[in-house]
């Protein structure tokens, strides 16, 4: 039989239960505490690493999409427009679709005759001017008819071909308020140098009106009032 040890034989019942609640409460105390402090040393863990030092932020990332659509324009400075593109204006050429009939061919080498006179009477380039003298094929009696810079129909520029070899931009037949013509550098556009053929009825034959009026041919030579054979026509130079 073991001895019952003296504090229990002489402690009341009501003691000893009035003891194990103060335990209790102590030990729950104890519990509270320890936890209270170990969320205390969790959140100020972060304060005893020195933070970093404060520096700027860094800019955000310029979006894709905008950067590859737009260049940066750099702060403070003020845009400026892009010059606009200076467009050149298109040279205007005659239209001569509608002399098909007379054989004329742009470039082409031809003479230029009085149609209706019975004899061969060709424009030639002579020392006096240019008029209706030439009798056969030879460099002085080789013309060549080319739109004119013009956009009216039926305008043409005559050229003869062994001049325009000296040359840049050749020599074009001009029109003058006398008799014979005369040879002028080309000018595009330029009135004097401009024909303006008119069909004469549908046999190929055509008229040359320039500024000064319709071309009249009579006895070999230019009339100044256009009176005369004015019915003309293209003859292939090479035959």
């Amino acid at each position: 039989m073991n001895p019952t040890p003296p504090y229990e034989a002489s402690t009341p019942a009501h003691w000893r239960h009035t003891r194990s609640f103060v335990m209790g409460a102590v030990l729950a105390a104890a519990t509270l505490l320890t936890g209270c402090t170990s969320d205390q040393d969790t959140t100020a863990a972060p304060s005893a690493t020195p933070a970093p030092a404060t520096s700027p932020a860094a800019p955000a990332a310029p979006d894709e999409t905008s950067a590859a659509s737009a260049p940066a324009v750099p702060s403070g400075r003020a845009t400026t427009a892009a010059p606009a593109r200076t467009t050149t204006k298109a040279r205007a050429v005659s239209d001569l679709s509608g002399l098909r009939i007379t054989g004329i061919k742009p470039g082409k080498s031809v003479l230029i005759d009085v149609a209706d006179d019975g004899v061969d009477r060709f424009l030639q380039v002579g020392r006096a001017g240019v008029d209706f003298t030439g009798t056969g094929r030879t460099d002085s009696t080789m013309m060549s008819l080319h739109p004119a810079a013009v956009s009216a129909e039926n305008r043409v520029v005559i050229k003869p071909p062994f001049w325009d070899e000296e040359v840049g931009s050749g020599y074009c037949v001009a029109d003058t308020a006398g008799a014979a013509l005369k040879l002028e550098n080309c000018q595009d556009g330029k009135a004097s140098q401009v024909w303006r053929v008119v069909l004469a009825g549908d046999s190929g034959l055509f008229e040359l009106h320039g500024a000064h009026g319709v071309i009249g041919v009579k006895d070999g030579h230019i009339t100044a009032s256009g009176d005369g054979h004015t019915g003309l026509q293209v003859l292939p130079y090479a035959k």
